[in-house]
């Protein structure tokens, strides 16, 4: 049975949930402890009911982009640059599409993956590799779509 484009975003965010999550959770904790985190801004994290009691390393990926964005002038901005600062926007958009059911052309997932490989790239999760496989196996349907018609 064919994969629908929506089911390949749901499972890139779970793959870069998997990659994200133990980066975040060491960055945040790095920088708590050197003193460089405003604790009202990862405390106000803490409060959210979906995310309160749960190490860092087991939110969800709405929630790691979520504190990826909010912190990252204090947490992130001396490891990541601009452009992933740009992935990090994009994906909570591509999050929020694919959370509301909204179709996803091909082009749209296509963009999605590349943008979630590419940020597990820049922190070398290995999780990259398995969402550029995906990439390439929907940029080869797209294809013998276009052959067939």
């Amino acid at each position: 049975m064919a994969i629908t484009n929506q089911e390949r975003v749901g499972k890139a965010l779970q793959l870069l949930r998997a990659g994200l999550a133990p980066f975040v959770e060491r960055e945040v904790v790095d920088k708590i402890r050197a003193g460089a985190v405003n604790m009202d801004t990862v405390r106000k994290f803490a409060e959210d009911p979906t995310l309160a009691n749960k190490p860092i390393a087991d939110w969800d990926v709405a929630g790691l982009l979520k504190l990826m964005w909010e912190t990252w002038n204090e947490v992130f901005r001396s490891t990541l640059g601009f452009a992933e600062r740009n992935l990090v926007s994009e994906l909570r958009t591509w999050r929020n599409k694919w959370a509301h059911q909204e179709p996803f052309s091909s082009d749209d997932a296509d963009r999605a993956l590349d943008s979630a490989a590419r940020l597990l790239t820049a922190i070398s999760a290995p999780e990259a590799d398995e969402i550029g496989r995906m990439k390439l196996e929907l940029r080869r349907l797209v294809y013998e779509e276009q052959v067939r018609n």
